[in-house]
């Protein structure tokens, strides 16, 4: 995609320790990232700038190049100039994060952060749902995440089954089951699907339950109760 013009180059060098003769080094830099580009004025010259005469051109940076110059060149006081400056507590949050990863202190509780600021910025899914490029990028993420788990479940399962012989046919209630034998993650996913995260469905949530252990059970491809088989006998061996 081409570069929107938005910060002039120069200004936003002139504060640093570059020198100008360098400068058009590093603008080059970053237009072959995209994040910055050269325009090219043929019917007018700029006052108060040195512009050579050949060369009636300018540097101009995007709002992503800004951010990126910023970053990689800028003090942290400067930076959080520059963010104070678009009053973006999304943006500060990242750069600490940022931070937090190059010295190898960022943990999954602050990468959760980050993503969610970026989730939550906006409604991403405001045109539709089901070309969503986001949403389709995250299911494929999860999905890959909860296969992966595969092996794990049904080994929890196996030896659940094992201790439970004898009781097969008198099982817990199935949010109790859903707790113990499936990870809290794709409950969440399940329950906030439904729509039965809120207190106001409680009751709802307690009558639904099952439906929700039976689509984590064909899901997970591991049969607990004894309505999972008699429908995958119904529905798969026919």
């Amino acid at each position: 995609d081409p570069v929107i013009p938005l910060y002039l180059g120069a200004d936003l060098l002139s504060n640093t320790d570059i020198r100008v003769e360098n400068h058009p080094r590093y603008h080059a830099k970053f237009a072959k990232k995209g994040l910055a580009t050269k325009i090219h004025f043929s019917s007018f010259r700029f006052q108060g700038l040195r512009v050579p005469a050949a060369n009636n051109s300018l540097w101009f940076y995007s709002i992503q190049g800004l951010f990126r110059l910023a970053f990689e060149i800028y003090n942290k006081q400067e930076q959080l100039a520059v963010l104070e400056n678009f009053q973006l507590e999304t943006m500060l949050l990242l750069l600490e994060n940022i931070d937090r990863y190059m010295n190898g202190s960022l943990d999954e509780k602050d990468a959760t952060e980050a993503a969610l600021a970026l989730l939550n910025a906006e409604d991403w899914a405001k045109d539709s749902v089901y070309s969503s490029y986001m949403l389709t990028c995250i299911g494929r993420w999860i999905g890959q995440q909860f296969h992966a788990a595969n092996s794990s479940i049904s080994q929890k399962v196996e030896s659940f089954k094992v201790q439970h012989i004898e009781q097969i046919s008198d099982l817990p209630p199935a949010e109790e089951l859903a707790a113990e034998l499936f990870p809290e993650a794709m409950q969440t996913l399940l329950l906030h699907w439904m729509g039965l995260c809120d207190e106001s469905t409680e009751g709802k949530r307690r009558s639904e339950y099952p439906i929700l252990l039976l689509i984590l059970e064909f899901a997970n491809h591991n049969l607990i109760t004894g309505v999972a088989h008699v429908l995958y006998s119904t529905l798969i061996c026919k």
